[in-house]
């Protein structure tokens, strides 16, 4: 789908035919905006022929760009960004590419999905009467800002939930789950991180003076949008840092438990072990009289049984109190 806006005279046109279109590109004063939806190869076509784009500028609008770029041509900027799709109720992202080609009098804006920031400003024009201090660097600016600002929520979202993770391991009764939320948090926050990374000098780039189609004026707006992507990109620091540390907690966490663990079945085997021992003369004592020899003096004594009985508790709490002064029970 492809949408064209042309700002002339402080009033805005959103009915233009692409036949229009070439007569108001060679219009110097003319603001022209065209966005392609979803392209299909003859709007590719039609892209290329009317703005005399490099193939290997169509070439990189037809595929997935990793790392956000800003290339320079001799007509034209082209800039590769990310925004971003926020599902709030599991903290997941999907990164949604935008494409940027910035000329003298035009900007043209390649994205396959539905992007709100692009729907937001086609909307603030065709609701626009009449608009001042509209160029097509300008529009630029306004569509990065307001993707810019949809970071933010996903941000404060999982500030939220990294503290939940905190609660949680410190309560020493994390749930079985949790070492799984803490790696898929982890993950995001770094897959997010390096997308904002190059974007971050992408952005720095558009803030200086030198940069061709981008004028001095638009120059001071992206200052404000390199700001608010530095905060973004230091909150990710902060919440990497925050997810190591409860990582971190969490092991140590889990190591107590396995060092009580153990500890609880080392006693369990030394009261055992105590236990065994106490009975092995016992067992001796037991085993010598339970022999089947036909001469053996104590097995025809009176008082024999009790005698031995009398032995065997003897030795029993001997060895038992022996134990207790040693403390090893």
């Amino acid at each position: 789908m492809m949408r064209i806006f042309v700002c002339k005279n402080k009033k805005v046109l959103s009915n233009v035919s692409p036949k229009q279109l070439k007569k108001y590109l060679k219009d110097k004063k003319a603001a022209i905006w065209v966005d392609f939806e979803k392209p299909k190869d003859d709007e590719y076509v039609f892209f290329q022929n009317t703005f005399n784009v490099h193939a290997l500028t169509i070439e990189d609008c037809k595929k997935s760009i990793e790392l956000p770029k800003i290339e320079l041509f001799e007509d034209y900027l082209f800039i590769v960004l990310h925004s971003v799709a926020a599902d709030l109720n599991n903290g997941a992202i999907r990164q949604r590419e935008i494409d940027f080609c910035l000329g003298n009098n035009f900007l043209v804006t390649i994205h396959n999905y539905k992007s709100p920031s692009v729907e937001h400003l086609a909307d603030k024009l065709q609701k626009s009467k009449k608009i001042t201090n509209r160029t097509p660097d300008f529009f630029m600016y306004e569509i990065i800002d307001f993707f810019l600002d949809l970071y933010f929520p996903m941000i404060e979202k999982w500030d939220g939930y990294i503290a939940e993770l905190e609660s949680a391991v410190v309560s020493h009764n994390p749930p079985k789950n949790i070492l799984k939320e803490i790696m898929r948090m982890k993950r995001e926050v770094l897959h997010m991180k390096k997308s904002i990374a190059p974007q971050r000098d992408v952005i720095n780039k558009l803030t200086r003076r030198d940069v061709p189609y981008v004028r001095p004026l638009t120059c001071i707006y992206f200052r404000d949008v390199y700001d608010n992507i530095m905060r973004v990109h230091t909150e990710l620091e902060t919440q990497r840092d925050l997810l190591n540390s409860t990582f971190e907690a969490y092991t140590s966490v889990l190591s107590t438990q396995m060092t009580a663990a153990s500890n609880r079945m080392n006693e369990v085997m030394k009261k055992l072990t105590i236990i065994t021992t106490i009975f092995m003369p016992l067992t001796f004592i037991t085993g010598v009289y339970g022999m089947n020899f036909r001469y053996m003096p104590e097995l025809f004594w009176p008082v024999g049984y009790y005698i031995i009985i009398g032995i065997m508790i003897t030795v029993a709490v001997l060895m038992f109190w022996y134990f207790r002064k040693k403390k090893w029970m």
